[in-house]
């Protein structure tokens, strides 16, 4: 579907944290209720805010077009600190509220996890998070509809270039309580493209905690490239030390992150530093998927990052969802979701299924220079 075709169906809506702003004619008609838990304060907000951002500005224009079916969407917006504790219990919450039809941008692996599958038992839909663990992938999480390329795929992607460059031997720096499940599905992309995995160092979700044992391990080990799955709260510090002194080694971190404010508190430590990414680079307007978003971004005043346009993307394929919904109920916009067949973003089709529930395989490889940004 493209651009026009999605906007004269009144493919967009708007939403608020916990309020309906009242634009265009939706307005005045009672809301969609969609709920959302994520890390909106604590060591993990930039998750958290931008995704939640990216929504709203998403769904930001259908009001002025009229909502879905003449009705606006209201995004109830609940903080979980990034604590699966909370997460679940948010999950109650949002779940125990009749008008919530269904769920949206969750963020981190264990609270999506968490999340993917309270929504699976209670029967309701959860549309993107921020996290391509493989879980969500799975029939576990029968009722989650992924808005983003999975981490396999991400890490294939950084491996296969890599190898055709001649890179043999990787090392691997992860979150420590995600090692039994990200380190097996490297070791198994690994093994089909022909390099080794020489090494693996944890670091802590929540902070620093472990980088000097990570850096120790990493020194003595000396791979010949680096790929990284972790957080902000570990990485400024540890690739702060680690990146000068390593300046030839290749350093690829995948999407979790807030790049740009990882990018930032780096300063020049981020030269050579690369990034996967799941959606395009916001610099390349000639998609119009970027271009509506970074429109909207400047409107709300919002951050314009990767993870904020994945936010925006998300809100789109829930809009889509709506639409194709032929009722009022959290079943209905299951089998609405399902019937999102061919949602055109430009550089990909989002489509969906009975039987398949990942949106989206785009990936990217980009590189931070000293001089010219991300190139």
């Amino acid at each position: 579907m493209n651009r026009r075709n999605f906007l004269a169906r009144g493919g967009w809506g708007l939403a608020a944290t916990l309020a309906t702003p009242a634009f265009g004619p939706a307005a005045a008609a009672s809301p969609i209720v969609v709920g959302q838990t994520a890390a909106l304060t604590g060591p993990q907000a930039g998750f958290g805010t931008a995704i939640r951002d990216g929504i709203l500005a998403a769904l930001q224009a259908a009001n002025r077009a009229g909502g879905v079916n003449g009705r606006p969407i209201q995004l109830l917006s609940l903080d979980d600190q990034g604590d699966k504790a909370r997460t679940e219990a948010n999950c109650e919450v949002l779940v125990n509220n009749r008008q919530v039809v269904g769920l949206t941008g969750f963020t981190t692996r264990p609270c999506s996890e968490a999340g993917a599958m309270y929504a699976a038992k209670e029967g309701i839909a959860l549309v993107g998070a921020f996290s391509g663990t493989p879980l969500l992938y799975g029939d576990k999480a029968a009722t989650t509809f992924t808005t983003r390329a999975s981490y396999e795929r991400e890490l294939e992607a950084i491996v296969h270039h890599y190898r055709q460059l001649g890179v043999q031997k990787f090392g691997f720096l992860h979150l420590e309580d995600a090692r039994a499940t990200n380190v097996p599905l490297l070791e198994k992309i690994l093994a089909r493209k022909g390099g080794e995995l020489v090494i693996t160092a944890g670091v802590d979700r929540k902070g620093p905690g472990l980088n000097a044992a990570a850096l120790k391990t990493l020194d003595a080990a000396k791979p010949e490239m680096l790929i990284i799955l972790a957080n902000n709260a570990p990485l400024t510090s540890l690739l702060r030390e680690y990146a000068p002194r390593t300046l030839l080694l290749p350093k690829m971190v995948i999407s979790f992150v807030d790049r740009e404010k990882l990018i930032a508190d780096l300063g020049k430590s981020a030269a050579g530093v690369g990034f996967s990414v799941v959606v395009p680079e916001y610099t390349r307007e000639k998609y119009w998927v970027v271009r509506e978003f970074l429109a909207h971004a400047r409107e709300m005043n919002a951050a314009v990052t990767p993870v904020s346009l994945e936010g925006f993307v998300t809100g789109l394929a829930l809009v889509e969802g709506l639409k194709q919904s032929r009722a009022e109920t959290r079943g209905a916009f299951i089998d609405g979701m399902a019937r999102v067949g061919a949602l055109d973003l430009g550089y990909t089709n989002f489509r969906y299924s009975k039987s398949e529930r990942s949106g989206s395989h785009f990936v990217d490889l980009s590189l931070a220079s000293r001089s010219a940004g991300i190139v």
